[in-house]
Parts: C-alpha cells; structure tokens; sequence
C-alpha cells in the first residue's frame, strides 16, 4: 500500500511538474507545433509499423470520430463544453442534432443491412466472375486442396473462470464450416493442412495456453473431428498481413507452397483477406461464412418489417464494422498489400 501511494504522489509531481511547463515555460505557438508533430508521427507510425501497440491505441483515440458512435460522443461533448448558466451557445444545438442524426442512420437496421450487403455481395460477385474475367493460364480450382486457413479472430470466448466450456460468439459458425469443409476434403482423399489464425488476446493475463484463441479454436476443431496432428497455428500474427506472410511460411515448411488453399473467413472480410493472401503468392480458394445479409434474388428473402426502422445495437455493431473494413481496404491498398483480381 505504501508504495503504491509513493507511486502515485510521484506521478501526481511529475504530472504537475509537465503542466507548469507546458502552461508557463512554453510558448503557446511552439506547443502547436509540438502537438502537430506528434499527431504527424503517430499517423506515420501507425501506417508503417500498425502492429506496434501504443500507436494503435492512440490511432484508436484520433480515429473515434470517423465512427457513428465516435462521432456522436464526440459531438455530445463539444456541447457539454459549451453550456454556461444552464444555456447551450451556438453551435451546440447544431452538435446535438448532428449527433442523433448519426446515431439513428447508423443503428438503423435498414441501413446497416444495406451496407453489409453491399460489401458482402460485392466480395462474391468478384470471385464468381474472376475465371470470366481471366483470360490466359487461368487455374483450374482443384477438388482436393493442400491446405484449409481458418481466420479465427473473434469466433470464440476467452475460458476464464466460471465457464466450464469454451464458447462461441456470434462468428463462431466459421469454425463448424471449416470442420464441414475438411470432411468434404477427406471425403474426396486429401488430407489437408488446417492453420489457423488468431493473435493472442493481449487485454488478458494469464499463461501462453490460457491467453491464446488459436488454442481454443484447436480445441473446438478438435471436438469437431479434425485430428490436432494435422493442425497448425499461427499466432503470431497481428493483422491480415502478418497472418498471410506467416501462412506461406508454414506453407513452404509443409511443402505446400504451390498448392491450392481454403481460405475460410467472413463473407465481409472475403475480399481483402483473398487479396492479401494472393499478394504474398498464395494461390486462395475463398470460402466465405458469417454472412450477416441475404444474397439478392435468392430464397428465402429477408421481409422488411416495421423493426427494421427501430434502432437497435446490433445494427450499430453492423455499421461500425462495415466502415472499419472500407477503412482496413483503403489502408491495405495504400501500403500495397492488395493482389488486383486475377491472379
């Protein structure tokens, strides 16, 4: 107790010691300049080094407006700020409508399903006309491939005490596709590598096994039929491209690096995942899940009903991840990390 006090009053001087500098020492224009070069910095850290933790955090924090939620919060408190004697100055009634406006289009259902289904259907229309489009040394998708990659982020649920089971959330269906997938692959008489994909989960602590979702999801797979001998991990990947550089790495240890691989992810991740995976040479066999919208002009078909114009969390959950996958592509196609269509 003692030294947690002495460590705080310590960090209550320091603290104190920073404001009087910045506030008296320092000229109010060079902390401008100073501010302006340290948000410039961490937007060049972040777009060349995205894995690095504290610049992810802080990317987080200045990128909280150009989300619906971010948005609205951020408009809410620019009113806060602006009331004096129980009065809103102006713009602040202007913030407040800007801030429902936002909220209600973006957990909107209507709209959220809109966008979803713009995205998802887009991804598969692409992969469905790509042999059409190509047009010399096309490959011949093969009934029995080397490899099924299984991108497992999110599918499961950290075993932390009291649950007796490992459970899934609502992207778990991922898995039991790739457990239907690799029987189809055995019933055909291969006997493909399953890798999967999932960084630790860094906000736990715990041992290596405890902290690790690619440990869970072996051991789903497991339970599914899959044998673990024939189970490969990679986790030690951040993000899309970390995990598609460690594949071919583990590909070409296989000796698998020419053969064709299943790539199974969500339907509204499917096109930057393909493209990422074929930009470091793997030859992808996309087979989406976790769809959250109907393919257009097939059966059944979603009935709009008056709930649809009710906000709910779900569709703001939706939008949020919409937009961080327009972003994530935008950011891929910058750094290069994207394959054009055809192979």
């Amino acid at each position: 107790m003692f030294e947690t006090l002495t460590s705080l009053l310590l960090l209550l001087l320091i603290l104190v010691f920073l404001y009087y500098l910045l506030a008296q020492a320092i000229p109010r224009q060079t902390l401008v300049y100073i501010g302006g070069g340290f948000l410039v910095a961490i937007i060049l850290v972040s777009f060349f080094v995205p894995s690095y933790g504290p610049t992810a955090v802080l990317w987080r924090i200045f990128s909280l407006p150009l989300h619906p939620f971010g948005l609205a919060i951020v408009m809410l408190w620019l009113t806060v700020v602006r009331i004096k004697k129980d009065k809103i100055e102006k713009p602040g009634p202007t913030f407040i409508w800007i801030a429902l406006i936002t909220l209600l289009l973006a957990s909107s259902p209507l709209t959220a399903y809109r966008l979803a289904e713009t995205i998802e259907q887009e991804a598969v229309s692409i992969e469905i006309q790509k042999q059409g489009i190509c047009l010399v040394d096309c490959p011949t998708e093969p009934d029995v491939s080397g490899a099924i990659v299984v991108l497992g982020a999110g599918t499961t649920e950290p075993s932390i005490p009291y649950r007796t089971q490992i459970q899934l959330t609502s992207q778990g269906d991922r898995l039991l596709y790739t457990a239907t997938l690799y029987e189809q692959q055995r019933a055909r008489g291969g006997n493909p590598r399953v890798i999967i994909c999932a960084p630790p989960r860094s906000y736990l602590v715990g041992d290596e096994i405890q902290v690790s979702e690619a440990e869970d999801i072996a051991r789903v797979l497991q339970r599914l039929g899959i044998p673990r001998d024939v189970m490969s991990l990679e986790n030690r990947g951040v993000h899309l491209h970390m995990h598609a550089v460690n594949v071919r790495d583990i590909l070409n240890q296989a000796g698998l690096g020419e053969s064709f691989v299943i790539l199974v992810t969500s339907g509204l991740r499917l096109r930057r995942a393909a493209q990422t995976f074929r930009q470091v040479g793997i030859r992808v066999i996309p087979r989406p899940s976790s769809f959250y919208t109907f393919q257009g002009g097939g059966t059944p078909q979603r009935r709009l009903t008056a709930m649809d114009f009710l906000p709910s969390i779900q569709a703001l959950q939706i939008t949020h991840d919409v937009i961080d996958e327009y972003f994530a592509t935008i950011y891929y196609f910058l750094r290069g990390w994207l394959s054009p269509v055809v192979y």
